[in-house]
């Protein structure tokens, strides 16, 4: 009776454990949808402008046929862009506070099997390209090599680790990079090893939750209000921003006009 008894203790500790965890989780991810709000209510970041910036003729190219589709599209595509950071910013906040012995200080360190596992964290696979991935693993070398310098006298082992967050697959392995011989800039990374965390496997690594679900379990819990309520009322502002714009310049409705406007503010 006596072990039943510390049994069902510790199973009602590692509960409330795990309800904190959510707690912070949710607080957090509150901070993101205030962040959002802020964004969308600033005009210094969000203005006609900074639309017209994108490449007006490939969204012609794509059907995009008036000046409201355009404001349309290309204020997505300006969102998208600008959550980039502030999403991988948030979820690495999420994990380091809720992740034991983790630390988030611009870059992202873990001790785990009794090693320090210096990570380079990413919010989806598609943020790097082929281009840009060895400088990724360029960069995360050096932090390793700066670590191991700095733990020298503790004798402390310092490992690398490529982090993603999302993926369709649970992977956890140890990849080495290998510099085509005609890549003469990447030779210095060829052999270079690392453990490659990714989906599942990553949340289970990290935070002890089985998936990214299992720790956000009820989204309905995050603290949204007044999001929705203001992408709208940027949206709406941006369409009237045009439709002043095209009018004073004595302009239409057309891609055509767009692409002149776009010339014409320079």
């Amino acid at each position: 009776m006596q072990v039943d008894e510390r049994d069902k203790k510790a199973g009602a500790a590692e509960d409330v454990g795990i309800e904190r965890q959510r707690e912070v989780a949710y607080g957090l991810l509150g901070e993101f949808a205030r962040k959002r709000i802020a964004w969308y209510g600033d005009a210094s970041k969000t203005n006609l402008c900074k639309l017209l910036a994108k490449d007006v003729i490939m969204f012609a190219a794509r059907g995009v046929a008036s000046a409201e589709e355009f404001v349309a599209e290309a204020f997505r595509a300006c969102e998208s862009s600008s959550e980039e950071t502030v999403i991988g910013n948030t979820w690495q906040a999420v994990i380091a506070a809720i992740s034991s012995d983790t630390l988030d200080t611009g870059d992202m360190m873990t001790v785990r099997e009794g090693a320090l596992w210096v990570c380079e964290l990413k919010s989806q696979a598609n943020t790097v390209n082929s281009s840009s991935f060895p400088q990724e693993l360029r960069e995360l070398k050096d932090k390793c090599a700066a670590q191991e310098r700095f733990r020298r006298a503790s004798g402390q082992p310092v490992r690398p680790a490529f982090c993603v967050m999302r993926h369709k697959k649970s992977i956890d392995e140890v990849r080495t990079y290998r510099a085509d011989p005609r890549d003469l800039p990447n030779r210095d990374i060829d052999g270079f090893a690392y453990r490659y965390l990714a989906g599942d496997a990553f949340w289970q690594w990290l935070t002890g939750f089985d998936s990214v679900e299992g720790l956000v379990s009820d989204v309905s819990l995050i603290a949204n209000d007044g999001v929705a309520e203001a992408r709208a009322a940027c949206l709406a502002r941006l369409q009237a921003e045009m439709h002043a714009a095209l009018a004073e310049h004595g302009l239409g409705n057309t891609m055509n006009d767009v692409l002149k406007l776009k010339r014409a503010l320079g």
